[in-house]
């Protein structure tokens, strides 16, 4: 059975794009723009380049694309002469790739290329950035600004269990907590979460040095199912709209399995799905799927 995300109750307020949006974009940048060059940028936003000045953007006038990066829920867009323009999306903000149509509102950032293409960051509530970045690796630590970006969660299981698993099974918080914290792993966040761990039959509350090994291993299984579904699908979009792709959709993930269906029935056990608040956030999950290990 489908579950799309129009069918999963009244919203929660807006998401920030996790993972599988963020690639989604980074793959449709990818095979518009590497190769064109960047004629000019304009900056519109005061707050948009919060960090760093904005006199190296000027190095860009020209300068080829020589690649789009993601470092967990940041793009980077990959200059010939190292630099690169890093990303995030925030709450509200998206990327919008015309030819020359007339400029979005709410665009923060304008950047006009030798083949005419126009792309614009558009934010409306501003909490997206852009970090100008003078050199740029894709090999960590990335640049300052990111050097506190864990273990990027498409890598391999066996990359990801290596750099996680001595911390994980030493921790005592929750599993959720810990999946969700970038500096641990990058790019889930509360929705994606969710579906993983009912995916690896954990409890969201477990406390990882609980889980061992064993689960470890489930719970990455858990999560690269979970991704590489939702990157097919493009991510997901709910009634806020608050996620577009880069020619202006949405995603059309439909395997919410746990997510916003609280009271509905679980689609393997029948059991109600439940929806419990902790720090700030919902959880949702199955109490038969997901039973507490003690």
């Amino acid at each position: 059975m489908r579950v799309t995300a129009s069918q999963t109750g009244p919203g929660h307020g807006q998401l920030v794009p996790e993972l599988p949006e963020v690639e989604t974009i980074r793959r449709q940048l990818e095979a518009k723009i590497v190769g064109d060059s960047v004629e000019s940028v304009a900056l519109l936003g005061s707050r948009v380049l919060r960090r760093g000045s904005t006199d190296g953007l000027q190095r860009w006038i020209p300068e080829r694309v020589v690649g789009v990066d993601r470092v967990g829920k940041f793009l980077a867009i990959r200059m010939l002469n190292g630099s690169a323009l890093v990303m995030h999306l925030g709450m509200s903000g998206h990327l919008r790739l015309s030819t020359g149509e007339r400029r979005a509102m709410h665009t923060q950032c304008s950047l006009t290329l030798a083949s005419g293409q126009v792309l614009d960051f558009v934010d409306p509530r501003t909490f997206g950035e852009l970090i100008y970045v003078a050199a740029w690796s894709l090999d960590p630590p990335h640049a300052d600004v990111l050097s506190h970006i864990g273990v990027d969660l498409l890598m391999d299981a066996a990359t990801v269990l290596d750099r996680v698993s001595a911390r994980f099974s030493q921790a005592r918080r929750p599993v959720k907590a810990f999946i969700m914290d970038q500096r641990m792993m990058a790019g889930l966040g509360n929705m994606y979460a969710d579906e993983a761990l009912y995916r690896a039959g954990i409890h969201p509350e477990e406390p990882c040095a609980r889980l061992g090994n064993e689960g470890l291993r489930s719970l990455v299984a858990g999560i690269h199912r979970v991704l590489d579904e939702a990157i097919a699908f493009g991510g997901s979009t709910f009634e806020d709209r608050g996620y577009r792709n880069l020619e202006g959709e949405g995603g059309y993930y439909p395997y919410l399995l746990v997510y916003r269906r609280q009271l509905r029935r679980c689609l393997l056990c029948y059991s109600v799905i439940e929806r419990v608040r902790y720090q700030g956030r919902y959880s949702h999950f199955c109490p038969q799927c997901q039973r507490r290990l003690s």
